[in-house]
């Protein structure tokens, strides 16, 4: 958050030659608007100001965003301005069309009330993202192991992958922003248009996805194991190459939570070890295979191709070959 303060204020400074400075606006507020924004104020051109700023985790629409902005004002008297990292193109026009004054840094400027409306070279999510958000992976890997591609919309896609239409809406943008398939609109609704060709969208999408591997841990248990094979483990399955000595599997935040009020133990030495355990961004259970019970080829792919040892590579190449495209 001070990062956005600074870049804001340099970005006055630099298209108005105003230099301002922010202070935290301390202030009774409904907890919903506290777990959306960060407030800060200060006066600009004479006029008090209040800056209501995106947490980076939080996507809500310009409707609603006007509502929280008429919200506020019953507690500032002056004018209050919505700021936000990066807007797309559609989400601007729609604040502009409601008059909500926001500023977009080293962008956009719009403040109505006090005659401004500064438009410079706007830049897509993809200028300042090099990696999807996990959940926009998800939706691509989900894409992928389908071996389908088609019309997809959020509502089906949050049902699907247990994420909020929220979180879909902002899958589409990055979708949008990064040029992944095509994004088409009917009204105020959006679908997700991906060619039959997947081999050519993995290719297109790969510099962009991440490892889903937060963590790795050691772990001892008697009696129990998981479920989804992950890295040496799964890549064994689909290749030549030997399992590991000790097993791998996988799960995400929740399930590793869920262990460890079962009496799981953490340990410092894999020799100590009944398995490790790879902690997920995603869940790996949505696109494990259910023969061999292991985890996604791509999202497997993409926690091993960084690996330097020849052997793996040489797995990795063998199980691309066994893809379906």
């Amino acid at each position: 958050m001070k990062e956005v303060i600074e870049t804001l204020e340099d970005y006055l400074d630099k298209t108005l030659g105003v230099q301002i400075k922010t202070h935290p606006w301390k202030e009774k507020l409904p907890f919903f608007l506290i777990d959306h924004y960060k407030f800060y104020k200060f006066t600009f051109l004479a006029q008090p100001c209040l800056l209501m700023i995106a947490r980076e985790d939080v996507e809500v629409s310009p409707a609603t965003i006007r509502k929280h902005l008429e919200q506020v004002q019953k507690k500032w008297r002056g004018l209050c301005i919505y700021v936000q990292e990066a807007l797309p193109s559609y989400k601007r026009s729609r604040l502009i069309e409601y008059r909500v004054p926001f500023i977009v840094p080293n962008n956009q400027i719009y403040l109505p009330d006090l005659g401004l409306d500064l438009r410079e070279h706007f830049r897509k999510l993809k200028s300042k993202k090099t990696t999807l958000t996990p959940a926009t992976q998800a939706v691509l890997i989900y894409v992928l192991c389908s071996g389908n591609g088609g019309r997809f919309n959020p509502s089906e896609l949050s049902g699907q992958l247990d994420y909020s239409q929220m979180t879909m809406t902002r899958a589409f943008d990055e979708f949008e922003a990064m040029g992944i398939g095509e994004i088409q609109r009917k009204g105020k609704k959006r679908c997700w248009v991906v060619p039959d060709n997947l081999e050519q969208l993995w290719e297109q999408a790969l510099p962009l996805m991440r490892d889903p591997v937060k963590k790795r841990k050691w772990v001892k248990i008697k009696d129990k194991k998981p479920k989804i094979h992950a890295g040496l483990s799964a890549l064994a399955h689909f290749s030549m190459l030997n399992p590991p000595p000790l097993p791998v599997f996988a799960m995400d935040a929740n399930e590793w939570k869920g262990w460890k009020r079962n009496g799981i133990q953490e340990v410092p030495d894999p020799e100590d070890a009944t398995f490790e355990v790879e902690i997920w961004s995603y869940n790996p259970n949505l696109f494990a295979q259910d023969k061999t019970k292991t985890v996604d080829f791509f999202s497997l792919y993409l926690s091993l191709h960084n690996t330097k040892d020849e052997r793996i590579e040489s797995a990795l190449e063998e199980m691309k070959g066994k893809i379906k495209w």
